[in-house]
């Protein structure tokens, strides 16, 4: 491996290592005020939500012709999952699908194989709105103007498309070590997505037992 790549790579541990101050955790935590900056900051205050985001941008520069389709679809479906949120529908799971996420993300990127474009679309459009729905708890605060909200979802969106962007060009700058890479990273998403759903389950059960 060149020191080019070494850098590249080492440079994008760094990163997530700094946005993630816990690794483990699903969501920690989202900041209580609805601005255009608590939008932005949404994408990055999970890891989870993190590495699909990336994941999505990734996955589609490396094995979609049209690259923008998989991460106009993520957008898309989260702008939903916000929508299905504010209108208080029932969708309790979406932690498991964002669980679920990290790990069908992971499963493609380590098998790498070309499937019908249609079904991984709709899977991906799905993961962007359980990723939707949980940004929305932050309106449940109360009610909130058209304009605090409108400007919380531009933030949200622009952060989704910078990270969905960062993704892609890894793929420009790993170049032969691409595959490499994504069966790396795929192995690790997989491990850490059954890592959450454990979580999530022992937590689900310790709270019925209560």
């Amino acid at each position: 491996m060149s020191l080019h790549i070494k850098k590249i790579l080492l440079a994008f541990v760094g990163l997530i290592g700094v946005l993630s101050s816990n690794l483990v955790y699903a969501h920690p935590g989202h900041e209580t005020s609805v601005s255009f900056l608590s939008g932005l900051m949404h994408p990055f205050s999970g890891f989870d939500h993190f590495l699909v985001i990336v994941l999505v941008g990734f996955w589609s520069a490396f094995m979609q012709k049209k690259i923008w389709l998989g991460p106009c679809v993520f957008i898309l479906g989260m702008c939903l999952g916000v929508f299905a949120g504010l209108s208080n529908l029932p969708l309790h799971i979406f932690e498991f699908g964002i669980a679920a996420s990290v790990i069908a993300m992971g499963l493609l990127l380590l098998v790498q194989r070309q499937y019908s474009n249609n079904p991984i679309l709709a899977l991906i459009g799905c993961f962007g709105i359980f990723h939707g729905f949980a940004h929305a708890a932050l309106f449940s605060n109360g009610s909130l103007g058209a304009s605090l909200v409108a400007q919380d979802m531009a933030g949200l969106i622009l952060a989704t498309g910078i990270l969905h962007l960062s993704g892609a060009l890894l793929v420009k700058l790993l170049r032969d070590k691409t595959a490499i890479f994504a069966r790396v990273t795929g192995f690790a998403s997989v491990i850490y997505g059954w890592v959450l759903i454990s979580q999530l389950s022992f937590a689900l059960l310790g709270g019925a037992s209560t």
